[in-house]
C-alpha cells in the first residue's frame, strides 16, 4: 500500500532510560545544532585534585536563560513551588502540564541529583545540556517559541559518548551494529550529476532500502518551488498568507504568528531549511499544489515517488500519525492511493487539536505515516538542487541549502556544504551535499529507523557518524 516496501521489524532490547518528557518534544523535523562541544567538557584532573564536576555558564540568549532558570528550580527543596511559571512556560506546555503539576514532575528529577551543567551545546531558540548529578548523567533538551518561553523540555539519558573513527572500516563497523534500521551512503557527484558510491556502501542493516527521512522531504518541496519560479507560475518575492487551516506544530516558528501573517515564498523558504519550520513548508504546499510536489519526486530523481503518493502535508502527518489514535494509523497503513487522498481530504481545519502526550510514544513511521526514500533518492535530490541553483531562477537555493550545515568543524574544510535533517519518533537522518575547493562534490546519507522510540539515534551521534564520514573521504 502507498508504494513502500514492508517493514521487516527486528527485534530490539529496551534501553533503560532515565528520563521525564514534560511536554511532548518528538517532531517531524530534524535541524541539528553544529556541535562544537563533546559531550563533557571537563578535563581529568590530575590525582590528589578535586575531582567534582566544573559548572559551566548557561548562554546569554533566550534558550540558555530559561535553561539558568530550569537549573535554579532543580537545585530548590523538594516540592518547591514554581514561581514564574505562567510566564516562563508557553500555553501550549501549560495544557499538558498545568503550573500546579510542575513540582511534582520536577521532584522526580531533583530526587536523582544534585546536578551541575558540565556542557551546553545549541542556539536561542533550543539547547541541550548535559548534568552530572552524584551517580548518573541526564540531557536536558530545552526549547523556546518566539515570545522567548519554553515549550519543549526533555530529560534523559545522554548518548553514550564515541570516538572519532579512525578507518572506514570502523565507521562501517559502528553503523552496522546502530539499533534498528540503518542506512549509511558516502558518494562522490560524477560529471554527469550521477552519484557514484564509495566502495563498499551504502552500508548498514538496511542499505540501499527505502527509510523513512523526515523533514528532509523539505529538499523536495524546495525543488517544487523553484521549478514553479522557473515556469513563471511563483515569484521568489510574492507573499503567501498564514491561515488556521495551514498553521502548523513545531519545529519552526511560523506556528506561532497571528493568523494573517505574511511571508515571501523566498522567506518560507529559508525557515524551511535553515530551521525546518513546518507551517512555513506547508504555506509553500499550498502555494505551488500538493501535485506539483509529487512530481517534484519523479523530476529530482526518486526512484519510487509512489512511496509518498498521495503526499502528506506536515500538519496532515501529525494529524495522521497522532491526531486520529491508532484507527486512522491503521488506515492510512492498509488504505490505497485514492483512498489516502479521501483521507486527507478528510482530516479537521482549524486549530489542529492533538493529544501532545501520545507523540514521543508511538513510532507512526511503522505505519507508513512519514515519507520514504532511499540513501540513492536523497544524493539524487540534493544534485538536482544544485543544479537548479545554477539558473537565473534559482540561484538563491545555493545560499537556502547552506543556511544550516549541520555539522561542527568539519564544515569548515569544505568550502560549501548544503544540508537538511529530519526526525520524527524513533527516526533520524540527515542528507550532506558538500564541495570542496576543487574537484566532485561529496554526498553524505545517514538514515535510521527503531521500532522503539527510544532507540532512536541521537543528533549529535548522527554529526558524528556525518563528519567522520566527510573526514575520511577527503
Amino acid at each position: 500500500m502507498g508504494g513502500r516496501r514492508e517493514v521487516v521489524h527486528r527485534a530490539v532490547g529496551h534501553v533503560a532510560v532515565a528520563g521525564l518528557v514534560l511536554a511532548a518534544g518528538a517532531l517531524v523535523a530534524c535541524t541539528p545544532a553544529p556541535q562544537d562541544a563533546p559531550a563533557s567538557t571537563e578535563e581529568p584532573s590530575p590525582p590528589g585534585e578535586d575531582s567534582s564536576p566544573q559548572p559551566v555558564d548557561m548562554p546569554g540568549h533566550a534558550a540558555g536563560r530559561q535553561a539558568a532558570w530550569v537549573i535554579e528550580q532543580l537545585e530548590a527543596d523538594s516540592g518547591s513551588p514554581v514561581p514564574e511559571a505562567a510566564e516562563r512556560f508557553a500555553d501550549l506546555f501549560l495544557e499538558e502540564i498545568p503550573a500546579d503539576q510542575l513540582p511534582a514532575v520536577l521532584d522526580q528529577v531533583r530526587a536523582l541529583g544534585p546536578w551541575v551543567p558540565t556542557a551546553v551545546t545549541g542556539d536561542a531558540s533550543s539547547l541541550e545540556v548535559l548534568l552530572e548529578g552524584p551517580a548518573s548523567s541526564l540531557l536536558m533538551q530545552l526549547a523556546v517559541d518566539e515570545d522567548e518561553r519554553i515549550i519543549g523540555l526533555f530529560f534523559g539519558e545522554p548518548p553514550p559518548p564515541r570516538d572519532p573513527a579512525t578507518s572506514w572500516e570502523g565507521l562501517l563497523d559502528e553503523v552496522d551494529d546502530l539499533p534498528g534500521e540503518t542506512s549509511l551512503l558516502v558518494a562522490t557527484v560524477a560529471h554527469d550529476g550521477t552519484c557514484v558510491a564509495l566502495d563498499g556502501l551504502p552500508a548498514g542493516s538496511a542499505a540501499g532500502e527505502q527509510l523513512p527521512v523526515g523533514s528532509i522531504i523539505k529538499l523536495y518541496v524546495l525543488g517544487a518551488v523553484v521549478d514553479a519560479v522557473g515556469r513563471g507560475d511563483l515569484a521568489w518575492d510574492e507573499r503567501l498568507t498564514l491561515t488556521d487551516d495551514l498553521r502548523s506544530l513545531p519545529s519552526g516558528e511560523l506556528q506561532d504568528a497571528p493568523t494573517g501573517t505574511t511571508v515571501t515564498v523566498e522567506e518560507a523558504a529559508r525557515a524551511m531549511i535553515a530551521i525546518s519550520d513546518n507551517t512555513a513548508t506547508d504555506l509553500l504546499v499550498d502555494a505551488v499544489g500538493r501535485e506539483q510536489v509529487e512530481q517534484a519526486l519523479t523530476d529530482l530523481g526518486h526512484a519510487d515517488p509512489g512511496a509518498n503518493i498521495p503526499l502528506a502535508t506536515t500538519r496532515e502527518l501529525f494529524q495522521l500519525g497522532w491526531g486520529g489514535g491508532a484507527a486512522l494509523r491503521e488506515e492510512w497503513r492498509d488504505a490505497g492511493t485514492d483512498a489516502r487522498r479521501a483521507l486527507l481530504d478528510g482530516l479537521p481545519g482549524g486549530e489542529i487539536d492533538i493529544d501532545l502526550a501520545e507523540i514521543g510514544q508511538v513510532a507512526a513511521w511503522t505505519h507508513d505515516v512519514d515519507w520514504f526514500a532511499t540513501a540513492d533518492d536523497l544524493c539524487a535530490a540534493h544534485v538536482g538542487l544544485a543544479e537548479r541553483a545554477e539558473t537565473s531562477h534559482g540561484a538563491v537555493l545555493r545560499e537556502i541549502l547552506a543556511a544550516n550545515p549541520g555539522l561542527g568543524e568539519e564544515a569548515q574544510e569544505w568550502a560549501y556544504v548544503a544540508f537538511k535533517g529530519g526526525s520524527s519518533v524513533g527516526t533520524m537522518a540527515g542528507a550532506w551535499y558538500a564541495e570542496p575547493d576543487g574537484g566532485a562534490a561529496t554526498v553524505v546519507v545517514l538514515q535510521t529507523a527503531a521500532v522503539d522510540p527510544r532507540q532512536a539515534l541521537p543528533g549529535v551521534t548522527m554529526v558524528g557518524i556525518a563528519e567522520d564520514a566527510l573526514r575520511l573521504s577527503r
